[in-house]
């Protein structure tokens, strides 16, 4: 499977006034934090200015015999300086500036950035302004899996971008490290997109395990296993197997476990072992708690985890760092809703031999993602075992709670148990995604969470949801990381162990930020690749 990018190259000053057949481009897209009367000379746009005070304020195209294309896209961003601007308007301008000479007729532009950037250093907040911008623009011209077949099945031609270039006036260049890097976000993006958009029944469980496995077979640098059988499933992910089981009078219906693996090529380089865990819920009713009142509408989106963590695996295979190894494992389900639906109520045991007692089917998420938490645990302790005391970091991404939205709005959200809280790792996804144009908000997880979740009888172990929606829950989507960690026993690797035998835990839950909050009239939004981004900035720089 090829998911083939414009190409992305380095542009000279001469590129930027060359015209006629000549030119390797045929438009050029002006950005810009505001309009200057050095701009205003520099682009010969002088003669607009003088009648129209507000002109180049906003997105808009001007003949110009003078640039590449004869066509000029002035896109401002607007204020840089402000208490809450960030990279992202760099992202959401050249986007909107790409669709803009899409739709002029363009297939090769040049992004010309003019001025140099305040805070664009070392240290700065837009250090990454360039890889931003080529990210929006890469993601105006994409379009997912479901879109492109139907275009296929009609006999539409795709119209598209074909090269992309970029000149910067004061910046240093476009480095073949810088447009590999941005290439292969990129690419873990549209992997993500392509398994995430699609409706249900276009991604089931086991189309989305074909997807990954046309995608991922030619990739040397990964190993890929896929669990099929339900007995396996069963045995090895019980908890996983209750969400599935009322898919289980549907084949095309059934659930799969999914393996992913990168080993550095220099293990003696490897730094940390990575380990991620994905919710891919291809449709989720609520099962027999079910979602009722227009609130199951989107729900073919809950497979997003599990998309963006086989999106990161595309990037580490194009990337291929050195200093990590890194393991993925999907969850892929279907939460029905039916005669043989698991309820509330019922005890089932863990993988890690804990009783746990149901109190909501629509709480599936944390279910999905425990027993593959709880077989990355084993796998760290089989390391250790081995004499491999390379630090661990496990982590498990889903859309799972509609409280996360309510808590932060559109971002992510990541929490740190006691060893990566000391490790630092929530952090370091924040501070990843604000230079990438991926925000992060850090939550914490405390002792409430821990006692939510306790056992109120000796009938249980451990209690998996309250029978309320997390919206309406107090800490509605911190203490599901508390279930999950107890859950697969990993509570017991906290930090009142040696440190030897500590093992770091983060949640990442993405209900807000894999996709856009809202769509265009009635229709879904779109998704959006994230946290990718993030995950690429924090663990493979």
């Amino acid at each position: 499977m090829t998911l083939a990018l414009p190409a992305i190259v380095s542009a000279s000053s001469a590129d930027l006034t060359s015209s006629g057949s000549g030119s390797q481009f045929d438009a050029v897209i002006a950005v810009y934090p505001k309009v200057s009367q050095d701009l205003l000379s520099d682009l010969s746009l002088n003669a607009y200015s003088a009648i129209d005070k507000d002109f180049g304020s906003s997105l808009t195209v001007v003949p110009d015999p003078n640039v590449a294309g004869g066509r000029l896209i002035l896109a401002p961003t607007g204020s840089l300086n402000g208490d809450s601007d960030d990279v992202r308007k760099f992202q959401e301008t050249t986007k909107a500036a790409m669709k803009r000479a899409q739709a002029a007729g363009a297939v090769a532009p040049l992004i010309y950035f003019p001025y140099k950037i305040d805070g664009d250093d070392a240290e700065g907040d837009y250090v990454k302004y360039i890889e931003v911008s080529l990210l929006g623009a890469l993601s105006a011209v994409f379009d997912p899996i479901d879109v492109r077949e139907h275009y296929e099945k009609i006999g539409k031609s795709q119209y598209t971008i074909q090269k992309i270039g970029v000149l910067s006036s004061t910046s240093s260049e476009l480095t073949d490290e810088r447009i590999q890097f941005v290439s292969a976000i990129e690419l873990g993006r549209r992997v993500a997109k392509d398994l995430g958009s699609p409706n249900c029944e276009r991604m089931t469980p086991i189309k989305f395990t074909e997807y990954v496995e046309c995608y991922f077979k030619p990739k040397s640098d990964i190993k890929l296993t896929v669990v099929e059988d339900i007995n396996v499933i069963q045995k090895e992910y019980p908890l996983l197997h209750a969400v599935s089981r009322c898919s289980l009078s549907v084949p095309r219906h059934f659930p799969r476990v999914v393996k992913l693996e990168y080993k550095s090529a220099e293990p003696s380089m490897v730094k940390e072992n990575l380990y991620f865990v994905g919710k891919g819920v291809t449709y989720d009713t609520g099962g027999a708690d079910i979602k009722a009142g227009g609130i199951m509408r989107g729900m073919s989106r809950d497979k997003c985890g599990a998309a963006a963590v086989a999106g990161f695996m595309a990037t580490v295979a194009e990337l291929k760092p050195k200093h990590v190894n890194v393991t993925a494992i999907l969850g892929l389900v279907r939460n029905s809703v039916g005669s043989n639906a698991y309820v509330s109520d019922e005890v089932l045991y863990s993988r890690a031999g804990l009783r746990v007692l149901v109190g909501n089917t629509d709480a599936e998420g944390r279910m999905v993602m425990t027993d593959p938490l709880c077989e990355c645990k084993e796998l760290v302790l089989a390391n250790r075992k081995d004499g491999i005391n390379i630090p661990s970091r496990l982590f498990t991404v889903a859309t799972l709670t509609g409280h996360a939205i309510r808590a932060y709005g559109p971002y992510g959200i990541c929490l740190d148990n006691g060893p990566a809280r000391k490790a630092n790792i929530s952090p370091r996804i924040q501070a990843g995604g604000h230079i990438l144009g991926d925000p992060f908000e850090i939550s914490t997880l405390r002792r409430e969470d821990y006692a939510y979740v306790m056992p109120g009888s000796s009938a249980e172990d451990v209690v998996q949801a309250n029978d309320k929606s997390s919206s309406d829950t107090p800490r509605g989507h911190q203490y599901p990381m508390a279930f999950m960690s107890v859950a697969s026993g990993l509570c017991e690797f906290g930090l009142d162990k040696e440190k030897r035998d500590q093992i770091a835990y983060t949640h990442v839950d993405i209900a807000a930020s894999a996709e856009q909050l809202s769509g265009v009239g009635f229709s879904l939004p779109e998704v959006t690749g994230n946290p990718v981004p993030s995950f690429a900035a924090a663990f493979l720089l």
